[in-house]
């Protein structure tokens, strides 16, 4: 089964005002594709804050060009057919799929997914904290954090990682071996 990881940026502090999405894949071993795309966040939610801005580097006139939502998500949805999804938080990287979802009126798609943080903390104990910066430094992870995808790709080396540690390549028994709970986003 393949891994993918995603992560989002928003305009402001609505997570349906997705303004970039990064996405990477993870089968057999290897990473094999990745994906990256700017996004006009949904109309009733297209402003953007400058705390949002100082964090991630993106604009308004960034994404006046930048495909909307509902074409972004056509393009996202392949990858999440037999696949376990991973991100860093992942319960705001979810919400920002459901309510970005909601205000397009679109589907919320079924997915399968696992918080890396709760992985990163079983893998690595020793850690101060299982901030995505610093298990990334301790995986020796180049990060360009709160770009959506380096976090992506960064969270993704997280599952390579405790993989390789663990002697165990497939997700689902990864997560077993672990004690880590596969969620569901259910439409």
């Amino acid at each position: 089964m393949k891994v993918v990881s995603i992560d989002f940026e928003t305009a402001n502090n609505n997570q349906g005002s997705v303004c970039a999405v990064g996405l990477c894949v993870l089968e057999d071993g290897v990473v094999e594709e990745a994906y990256y795309s700017l996004i006009h966040p949904p109309k009733k939610v297209d402003y953007f804050f400058g705390v949002n801005t100082r964090i991630h580097g993106i604009k308004k006139e960034d994404v006046k060009d930048a495909p909307c939502f509902e074409e972004v998500y056509q393009e996202l949805l392949p990858y999440f057919e037999d696949a376990i999804v991973v991100a860093h938080n992942a319960s705001f990287d979810m919400s920002c799929i459901r309510r970005a979802c909601e205000l397009c009126e679109l589907p919320i798609p079924d997915i399968r997914y696992v918080d890396t943080v709760g992985l990163s903390r079983k893998i690595f104990p020793e850690l101060p904290n299982h901030r995505l910066n610093t298990v990334s430094e301790h995986i020796e992870c180049e990060l360009e954090h709160h770009n959506a995808f380096s976090d992506a790709r960064a969270c993704l080396m997280i599952v390579v990682e405790a993989m390789n540690m663990s002697n165990t390549h497939e997700m689902e028994a990864l997560c077993a071996l672990l004690g880590v709970k596969i969620h569901k986003l259910y439409k």
